[in-house]
């Protein structure tokens, strides 16, 4: 027999994290409704992923899917230097 809540569907995990991961919001800003897991659930997912390296495995997958389509233009790519760990240094 389990203890506690069922946890989210793995759909509804990864609806959320690719929105967060997609649009960059935070973690408060992550949408409510039948479709998406809570924040504290998706965070959690998250981590868990992040260690097991399932996370890395849809990455790749994802990326491998979207190649065959054609999806992916490998020829441009774009930094965003306001995560940077250098910003302000000059």
């Amino acid at each position: 027999m389990g203890i506690g809540m069922p946890h989210a569907p793995y759909r509804y995990v990864l609806n959320s994290l690719l929105y967060i991961l997609i649009t960059g919001c935070r973690w408060c800003d992550l949408p409510q409704g039948d479709r998406w897991a809570s924040k504290s659930s998706s965070h959690r997912w998250l981590k868990r992923w992040r260690e097991d390296g399932t996370l890395d495995h849809l990455q790749a997958r994802v990326l491998a899917l979207a190649d065959e389509k054609g999806l992916i233009n490998w020829k441009f790519g774009a930094v965003d230097g306001s995560f940077s760990p250098w910003k302000g240094w000059w």
